[in-house]
């Protein structure tokens, strides 16, 4: 038997619906979290599984070696994270690769398969890239599936959207479904595009990161800092939306979790904050131009202004 532990977002659910077989199990960890809760290890350690799998998640290195105390533990990711001993890790970004060949884990799965023709290959793509995978050397890839297919690249956003909108409402049960829904589903686009449940959520969302977008924000330097105050997990989409490239982006939402806050930062080059956040013992992890990490209330501010310096030297 295997577990899959898998992200919420439409990368994680397309990586992982690849990689299910029939024997499997998959779980996402609590929406919001990169490292697993003390009741989430005790079913998993009763589980008896032969090997984990963990995608698109940079979980802490302290959760990763506790897995590893369980059971063999695999990785499929494209984030720049911290190898643990005695993990092997299917990383080309770790190897050195550069991340326009390897926009998403769904690719790396999907390459690492040989199933690089599959609608769930590119899905995670455009999920993690939207409309910047236009810009890069991968463009051609995606924009010969689409011809092949009959796909509109407005398509393939909407179908991400639809996916995004159950961890965004904090539904880790749908998030967790929808890997085996679309492992199963004969034709994963029309079963995507036809849920009516998604759609409604979808909507509801998107008024709610509409209000962000267009509520106060300071410039600070070379940063546009915004914070946000939402019961949904759209601290992301918020971030992606507003940055125009030539810039940095911190968004901060204090009201997702009781105790913590969510930061996350957009920008040229966000692998100092990611290296920064991992020296404070915080629960974080991210990629080249994006940074997320969960810090306490009473050290956020203080760790934005930190970010800040770094950002205007």
């Amino acid at each position: 038997m295997r577990l899959i532990i898998h992200h919420w977002d439409t990368d994680g659910i397309a990586a992982a619906a690849l990689l299910y077989e029939k024997d499997d199990s998959n779980m996402s960890p609590k929406i919001g979290n990169y490292f697993l809760e003390e009741d989430e290890f005790a079913m998993i350690s009763v589980g008896n599984y032969d090997e984990i799998v963990v995608v698109d998640v940079a979980l802490h290195p302290d959760t990763m070696k506790r897995l590893a105390e369980i059971t063999k533990v695999r990785v499929f990711d494209h984030h720049i994270t911290k190898r643990v001993e005695g993990i092997e890790y299917i990383n080309p970004i770790l190897d050195g690769k550069d991340e326009e060949d390897y926009p998403s884990a769904s690719w790396v799965v999907a390459d690492y398969l040989n199933r690089r023709d599959e609608l769930l290959a590119f899905l995670g793509v455009v999920g993690d890239w939207e409309e910047r995978i236009k810009n890069t050397r991968f463009f051609p890839l995606l924009d010969e599936f689409m011809k092949k297919n009959g796909f509109t690249f407005e398509e393939l956003h909407e179908m991400v959207y639809l996916m995004d909108s159950n961890y965004k409402a904090g539904d880790k049960e749908e998030v967790e479904k929808a890997v085996r829904e679309l492992k199963t589903t004969p034709n994963p686009a029309d079963y995507i595009m036809n849920n009516s449940k998604w759609r409604r959520r979808k909507e509801e969302i998107e008024r709610e990161i509409e209000d962000a977008i267009n509520g106060k924000e300071e410039r600070i330097g070379k940063a546009v800092v915004k914070r946000i105050k939402s019961k949904y997990n759209i601290i992301s989409t918020v971030a992606r939306k507003i940055w125009k490239g030539d810039e940095y982006v911190i968004v901060i939402n204090c009201d997702f979790f009781r105790d913590d806050c969510q930061v996350y930062v957009r920008g040229e080059d966000a692998t100092p904050f990611i290296k920064m956040a991992a020296e404070r013992g915080y629960v974080s992890g991210g990629k080249k131009n994006v940074m997320g990490a969960i810090v306490p209330k009473n050290e956020c501010d203080e760790f934005v202004e930190k970010i800040l310096e770094k950002i205007n030297g």
